[in-house]
């Protein structure tokens, strides 16, 4: 349990307080305006990370992180004082004095900040707590983004091992660093995981540790958000893929709705959050002058627990905000705070102060602004006055990216006219913001089953003791059967293609998910394996789509009327799905294909993807140390050159490893893959000879390149002639990598491997770090994204990975109850 209560009531007063201090302004009987406009949150694309904060707060650990992450150079204070005086900040301060060493220690600070605005992520030290560096941040902080870093207060103390005394300073102290700073990030505390009998760091043991491993990800996503980071990879766009799709572009999306007081009182099942939505909404009900920390420990709890964006909203009617003059100035405070959390959706209230509605937007960064009116059972205004159009429109004009307009149902007539209402909008001529539109409370359920886009939803995993008549009435998994119900989706057949299917365990993951989501869809393994099934499939209006393994998986990429970028680029598939057209002919654009799933219709053509690729660069990313991060000189191996090995180099090449050796028993077919890749990095990624071919397992490691740190043994369980079966071990003068790495075994018949028993005895011979992940984590984690593709829905992680666990047959059986447990802790947490 997190004890949002304490640190509720954790004292926070700075000691002089700051114009733009959330945790004091909340507290003025008077809304104060701004000193100076709000900077906006855009910058240029290179501009340097700056992260602050007090000691022990993590921003040496973080910056490396992020730096990593952005593929930048990593500057700290420490090290660029000694560049500059020659000598160590202790040195300096034994030989020249504290005064002395306070004024050279501000200078090189601003110094280092200055010279370095771009290609950098930067690390500041305690002169942030000083206010010459920090009048000299507020000026950075207008091109640059500068991050303050929180922690628990008790963790650092204990990490520190400090005095209370020392602790208060500090505690009281770091608020400044919001006056000073335009983001925000909690350093959230990994997950206990319990460590191996034999101290291995393997998720084959049931017992696996990797420190920083959750943290890495939080902070990954954190920072090429507030960068826009990603903002320059359209070339690699899918309509298809949830991660590259946001929720206001798919068909019935849903946020689950979570209030802060649920989170203090301790109403939410965290862990169970993971699906059911494809947003989280959290709803700020509860303020005060200490309230800024816990929102922000809140949304860092919710987006590792959920892996969603995150939406901002806030509750005026049950906030005890108090007066109306202190309400306006703290709910201009929250929208401030959001901003600086980099949540992904902010929702502003319309009817507030346009100026400083204005200012919020202005500085929004890449948030998307959510503009929303409701109104009450009260209000006059229906669906089809005139204006409703006219609020949609000045919601446009002000700036929002999205509109939300709610109405508390008095009829269930509300439920029709509400669906004229949008229905006029959509007919509005141009590209236009997406509108959220339906009616609050029990009479308005139709209203909010049909709603298209980011209908806010319960859980079953909240447990409220009393409920809020305009809190969400439906679960996603009820709008999703009463969709179903009603004939706006169809039941679909998905099924497996391949020549030795029998032992999938793709029919469990998929019909799990299916029926925990409420969807009607069946997944199953056809009676024949030819690949005259095909025919079958186009004749079938209910096909939905198939799962394709060996040998298929190049010969039916010649068979696509549409690929992926991603299948393009591999030369290979493991999924198809239907394309289908309107009744007049011709054929849907890609992005209406994605809209449509979970449609029936004619199939007119297929299109091809591959989340095997996907799968492995989790893996990966799960896995991989921050001694071992991907870098210039990251070399990797692959170890044979099917489907697999292709979706392999194409994962590490994605991942920004420019250094792959393949091998593979039969000489040409690796020649036949190198060629392929090189041809393609040309011209994708502005590099040349990126896989190299190794001719024997005799063969020493060429000396040009260091010793892998990334394997991936892609040999097949069930090999064809040109392949070898999957008893490959290494060569020992491959493995000569002094920091360990990531081994990669695809293979899951049998499960443990020769290769994975080797390394294992390698591991324990040196004492190198390598981290062993088996194939059944790529058989879930390639299902998961296959499932999502398929659907167009968030997958339930969890559900799936347990479906896998429980219905995998080895050499010696089923898993018993303890192992599936600590395999879906490992692989989930």
């Amino acid at each position: 349990m997190l004890d949002w209560q304490s640190r509720a009531h954790e004292p926070g007063v700075p000691s002089s307080p700051p114009t733009r201090s959330i945790s004091t302004r909340a507290s003025s009987a008077q809304p104060t305006q701004p000193s100076e406009p709000t900077p906006a949150r855009k910058f240029d694309t290179d501009a340097s990370l700056v992260l602050v904060g007090i000691r022990g707060c993590g921003k040496r650990s973080l910056g490396f992180v992020a730096a990593t992450a952005l593929k930048r150079r990593f500057i700290t204070e420490d090290h660029y004082f000694k560049e500059v005086t020659g000598i160590t900040r202790h040195e300096f301060l034994k030989t020249r004095g504290s005064q002395e060493f306070q004024r050279k220690d501000i200078e090189v600070l601003k110094q280092m900040l200055d010279n370095h605005k771009s290609g950098c992520v930067i690390e500041c030290g305690l002169g942030s707590l000083t206010r010459p560096v920090q009048d000299h941040l507020r000026h950075i902080s207008k091109t640059n983004p500068v991050v303050h870093i929180l922690r628990d207060i008790d963790h650092i103390q204990q990490l520190l091992g400090l005095e209370d005394q020392s602790i208060r300073l500090l505690r009281e102290g770091d608020p400044l660093h919001r006056t000073c700073s335009n983001f925000e990030f909690y350093n959230l505390e990994d997950r206990t995981r319990i460590i191996a009998d034999d101290g291995s760091p393997d998720p084959r043991s049931a017992a696996y540790s990797f420190k920083l491993q959750e943290v890495k990800e939080d902070l990954t996503r954190f920072v090429h958000f507030v960068t826009g980071a990603d903002a320059n990879q359209s070339s690699y766009d899918s309509p298809f893929a949830l991660l590259e799709t946001p929720p206001e572009l798919r068909s019935y999306t849903h946020a689950i709705h979570v209030r802060s007081s649920d989170l203090i009182d301790d109403n939410v099942t965290l862990t169970e959050l993971e699906s059911g939505g494809d947003a989280i909404e959290l709803c700020v009900d509860r303020w005060g002058p200490d309230m800024a920390l816990v929102i922000s420990q809140q949304v860092a709890v919710l987006r590792r627990n959920a892996r969603t964006p995150i939406m901002l909203s806030i509750d005026m009617t049950s906030s005890g905000l108090g007066k109306a003059d202190q309400s306006t100035s703290s709910y201009f405070d929250i929208l401030e705070h959001g901003l600086r959390m980099a949540v992904e959706y902010l929702v502003v209230d319309l009817g507030q102060n346009r100026t400083q509605l204005s200012q919020i937007i202005r500085a929004r960064g890449n948030t998307k602004i959510i503009g929303q009116h409701i109104f009450e059972a009260s209000s006059r205004v229906k669906w089809t006055d005139e204006g409703c159009v006219t609020l949609y429109n000045e919601a446009e004009k002000v700036g929002c990216q999205i509109v939300r307009l709610l109405r508390v149902a008095t009829s269930r007539d509300d439920n029709a006219t509400v669906l004229e209402f949008t229905n006029k909008i959509r007919a509005l001529p141009g590209d236009r913001a997406p509108l959220i539109a339906y009616n609050v409370g029990r009479l308005g359920r139709t209203s909010q089953v049909f709603n298209s886009i980011l209908t806010s939803v319960t859980h079953p995993a909240i447990t409220r003791p009393t409920e809020n008549e305009r809190d969400a009435q439906i679960t996603s998994r009820d709008a999703m059967k009463a969709l179903f119900q009603s004939y706006v989706l169809d039941p679909l057949k998905f099924c497996i293609l391949g020549s030795s299917v029998a032992y999938s365990l793709s029919p469990p993951m998929h019909n799990g998910a299916h029926q925990h989501s409420g969807m009607s869809h069946t997944y199953k393994i056809p009676e024949s394996p030819s690949l005259a099934i095909l025919d079958e499939l186009r004749r079938d209006p209910n096909f939905g789509g198939s799962s394709v393994v060996q040998p298929w998986r190049v010969e039916l990429y010649h068979k696509l009327a549409a690929k992926s970028r991603h299948a393009e680029a591999i030369g290979a598939i493991n999924t198809i799905m239907p394309l289908r057209g309107p009744s007049e002919g011709g054929m849907y654009s890609l992005q209406e294909q994605a809209s449509r799933r979970n449609q029936a219709g004619p199939v007119l053509g297929w299109y091809g993807e591959n989340t095997d690729w996907a799968g492995i660069v989790t893996c990966i990313n799960r896995h991989l140390s921050p001694r071992n991060a991907i870098s210039a000189k990251t070399t990797a191996l692959v170890v044979g050159a099917g489907g697999m090995a292709r979706s392999a180099i194409y994962a590490m090449l994605r991942l920004g490893c420019r250094k792959i050796f393949i091998y593979n028993r039969t000489l040409s077919r690796a020649e036949e893959v190198a060629r392929h890749f090189n041809s393609w990095a040309s011209s994708q990624v502005d590099s040349v000879d990126v896989v190299r071919v190794i001719r024997s397992t005799q063969d020493d490691w060429p000396d040009d390149a260091n010793p892998p740190s990334l394997i991936a043994s892609c040999v097949p369980a069930d090999p064809d002639q040109a392949e070898p079966p999957a008893n490959f071990e290494m060569p020992l003068q491959w493995l000569g990598s002094p920091t360990g790495g990531v081994v990669l075994e695809l293979a899951y018949k049998p499960l443990d491997t020769p290769l994975l028993k080797q390394m294992r005895r390698i591991r324990n011979d040196t004492g190198r770090s390598w981290v062993l992940s088996d194939g059944l984590e790529n058989v879930i984690e390639q299902g998961i994204a296959q499932w999502e593709l398929m659907t167009g829905r968030k997958a339930p992680r969890r559900l799936m990975t347990l479906e896998v666990l429980r219905n995998y047959e080895g050499d010696n059986g089923r898993f018993d109850e303890k192992t599936i447990q600590a395999r879906l802790d490992g692989f989930c947490s």
